[in-house]
């Protein structure tokens, strides 16, 4: 009796996992596989930023030329991938980003749409907007779970208004939200709390590497004695993910961050360019965020960066998420969608 009451719940969880699935989007995502188009697209919509972060090197005025809507429809065209991040700078900066939206989720499609902010400028009317406009989920950056985030950002009083945006919500629409937190030597310990803090929000929360390539600023490298301390809060935080549904960062890349920290940060040549890639505010591409070029296609992009490159100074999420281990993917995706769909 207990052999088949277990059996039968398998089977439900098999069931709820295949219902779970985009199949629309595995199935590009496997033409991508092959192809070696790149799962991941994050249009930095604009240089500017109206946040200061000590991890970051945007924030001063910057002059640009910036892509119409219909031009980086183009790009996405190209590119085909299976996620694209509205993300800067700050993209809420933007005037034409709903316009943006409704052009890539309609002439692109299938395409889940993420918008990464800073969330100073997102209120409710503009997350509705947002949402009505085709965005699947909202990152907003948290780097403490409470209001020292206002110092680290340059923003007073900004983790008081992330919090009542997030109350503001229904529970429903708090489940498109995912925290996004950059472990570095000052703020990891504090992980486990961020996740209890998401998880007592209704809102999901991720968590990548810090890389000195933004600034050059070495100290806030997780090093030495605090390699130790960050591999037993990365245990922490698998434990927490198998008990909770609101962590979507695969084991494989919260253990690979172990792995970055302690090589000095190194790990090894990264896939930018092909796996991810980042589509300037002038629709030209980069291969990442941190090394800026004006490729003018994905073709050039990979011919004379991708299979040139040895740069293997960072771990972002970006990086660990669109370079895990075919069967990594498939699992953490079938595996998350089926907890949210539980939840």
């Amino acid at each position: 009796m207990t052999t088949s009451v277990a059996g039968a719940r398998r089977s439900r969880k098999l069931i709820a996992s295949l219902r779970a699935v985009p199949w629309d989007l595995a199935r590009r995502g496997a033409a991508s596989y092959v192809l070696r188009r790149p799962w991941c697209a994050s249009f930095e919509l604009t240089h500017n930023c109206n946040a200061r972060c000590r991890h970051c090197h945007r924030g001063k005025a910057v002059a640009e030329s910036l892509a119409t809507p219909q031009k980086l429809l183009e790009v996405c065209r190209e590119l085909r991938p299976l996620v694209a991040i509205m993300s800067g700078g700050e993209p809420l900066l933007r005037s034409d980003l709903l316009e943006i939206v409704r052009t890539l989720k309609a002439g692109c499609s299938p395409l889940r749409v993420f918008v990464n902010t800073n969330g100073a400028l997102l209120t409710l009317p503009r997350f509705a907007s947002l949402v009505e406009a085709g965005v699947d989920e909202v990152l907003v950056s948290l780097d403490y779970p409470d209001e020292r985030h206002d110092a680290f950002r340059a923003i007073p009083g900004l983790f008081g208004r992330i919090r009542a945006l997030l109350a503001g919500l229904p529970p429903r629409e708090r489940r498109r939200v995912v925290l996004t937190t950059v472990l570095q030597a000052e703020n990891f310990r504090e992980a486990p709390a961020m996740a209890r803090l998401a998880l007592d929000w209704g809102v999901n929360v991720n968590f990548s590497a810090y890389t000195s390539l933004r600034t050059n600023d070495r100290g806030l490298m997780i090093a030495g004695d605090d390699v130790p301390a960050f591999a037993e809060v990365v245990e922490q935080l698998v434990a927490f993910k198998s008990e909770h549904p609101n962590l979507p960062t695969s084991e494989w890349v919260l253990r690979g961050m172990v792995s970055f920290f302690a090589n000095g940060g190194r790990l090894g040549r990264c896939r930018a360019g092909e796996r991810m890639v980042v589509v300037n505010p002038d629709g030209t591409l980069s291969p990442c965020g941190l090394l800026v070029r004006s490729y003018t296609s994905h073709a050039q992009l990979k011919r004379e960066f991708t299979e040139k490159n040895d740069c293997s100074s960072c771990f972002t999420s970006t990086r660990g998420n669109s370079e895990r281990p075919l069967r990594h993917l498939v699992l953490d995706h079938v595996g998350h969608l089926r907890r949210r769909a539980e939840a």
